[in-house]
């Protein structure tokens, strides 16, 4: 049993670890094979593609992993169902917004770069979530073949697509390889016949216990990539690309973090709530999250402007002030995993919102910078405060840790 554990520590780590180092990788590759004008431009693709998941994510694989049923065919039925719809949604909505994007940016990616993203989501929806349902019982190897896997395929990808294509429409065709492969392998890991079910009370619950996990995942879009919005519309694609790799280097701790607690520290939290074991837990579980925090804050600082040149080349190099504020800010979004996953474990799924709420308000100074001209870090600055202002709401919000009366106890 413990080696087990063990093991599903390192597959709950590993995963997460690889997908943002492959996410790292192919902004390198990018950034060598296609110059920064044109990664400014594959980025808008990526957050484009971002901003509608986002947005239509109303946490159905957290709830397979949070609620007492949570185990059963049925509810795994439903929840499949839900993916297709999300998926259809956000097709959908990507189709919609394809001519709008092209116009507001003019010399940025064409309306049929953003229109064939509709295939992400479409694609997406089809997964199956048996590999999400193994994870209730700490078993993370499915998990790994599918994401792993998945991630693996994307790597793939990226040459092969910016030699055909030499500019930013590669990065559409291997946001699809990804999410091919993800369904696939999902689909080969399963144990589960595939069904779906579609019904007015499985919507209506999966809706009641995600929309606030949805108003927070459009918060958190807001917050994570918004600023990178502000820079494209008042710089160049080169400066928008510049900003976004720095953004990406010091995120990509906190993205690990916050997916391995995803998988790690919620199937914790509910155990100890439901044995009343919650204080023996939390206490290990924050003063982990600091320590790495700090770490991640005096490392970037110190390191972001060598290490960048160095993988990326000279014109990527950011100043010291850019890598310092960027640094903080990620450090204040790794302090913050802690008190979203306890939020979720205890039904108070609208707590991570009203925290990012602060964080949001943040980039009033931040289009203000910009509007300035003022240098990035000003921009970064803004991220910082905001981040640290967030992160001291969720803290007052598990004061007292009041489990709402929610799908976790329902």
């Amino acid at each position: 049993m413990i080696r087990r554990a063990q093991k599903g520590r390192v597959l709950a780590w590993g995963v997460p670890i690889l997908a943002e180092a492959a996410a790292l990788g192919r902004s390198i590759a990018f950034a060598w094979a296609i110059g920064p004008d044109e990664l400014g431009r594959a980025m808008m693709l990526a957050l484009t593609v971002r901003l509608v998941e986002m947005a239509s994510d109303l946490g159905a694989d957290r709830l397979m992993l949070q609620a007492r049923d949570g185990n059963s065919a049925a509810l795994q039925a439903e929840l499949q169902g839900a993916f297709v719809l999300r998926g259809l949604l956000g097709a959908l909505v990507l189709l919609a917004l394809a001519p709008v994007l092209a116009v507001l940016f003019a010399d940025g990616p064409a309306a049929s770069s953003y229109a064939l993203l509709a295939l992400v989501p479409l694609l997406r929806g089809l997964a199956h979530l048996d590999f999400r349902r193994a994870e209730r019982g700490f078993r993370y190897g499915p998990m790994a073949v599918v994401e792993g896997g998945a991630t693996l395929a994307m790597a793939a990808a990226i040459l092969p697509a910016a030699a055909m294509l030499g500019d930013h429409r590669a990065m559409a065709w291997v946001l699809i390889a990804h999410a091919a492969a993800l369904v696939g392998l999902s689909h080969a890991v399963s144990l589960r016949r595939y069904r779906l079910r579609v019904s007015i009370p499985s919507l209506s619950r999966v809706w009641r216990f995600g929309a606030p996990l949805m108003l927070n995942a459009l918060l958190m879009f807001v917050t994570f990539y918004a600023d990178r919005l502000i820079v494209a519309s008042a710089y160049d694609w080169a400066t928008l690309a510049l900003y976004g790799v720095v953004l990406q280097l010091a995120l990509l701790p906190a993205q690990v973090v916050g997916r391995a607690a995803g998988s790690l520290v919620l199937p914790r939290l509910r155990a100890a709530l439901a044995q009343g074991q919650l204080h023996a837990v939390w206490p290990r579980l924050v003063t982990a999250h600091a320590g790495l925090a700090a770490l991640l804050c005096l490392g970037f600082a110190s390191l972001a402007a060598p290490v960048i040149a160095l993988v990326y080349g000279a014109d990527f190099r950011p100043d010291a002030a850019l890598a310092l504020a960027v640094g903080l800010a990620a450090g204040f979004r790794v302090l913050r995993t802690p008190f979203s996953q306890l939020a979720v474990a205890t039904g108070r799924t609208g707590d991570p919102g009203r925290a990012n709420l602060i964080r949001a308000l943040a980039l009033v100074p931040a289009a203000i910078a910009a509007g300035l001209g003022l240098p990035l870090a000003a921009i970064a600055a803004a991220a910082a405060l905001g981040e640290a202002g967030a992160t001291w709401r969720a803290w007052c919000l598990t004061l007292p840790r009041r489990p709402a009366n929610r799908e976790s106890f329902a």
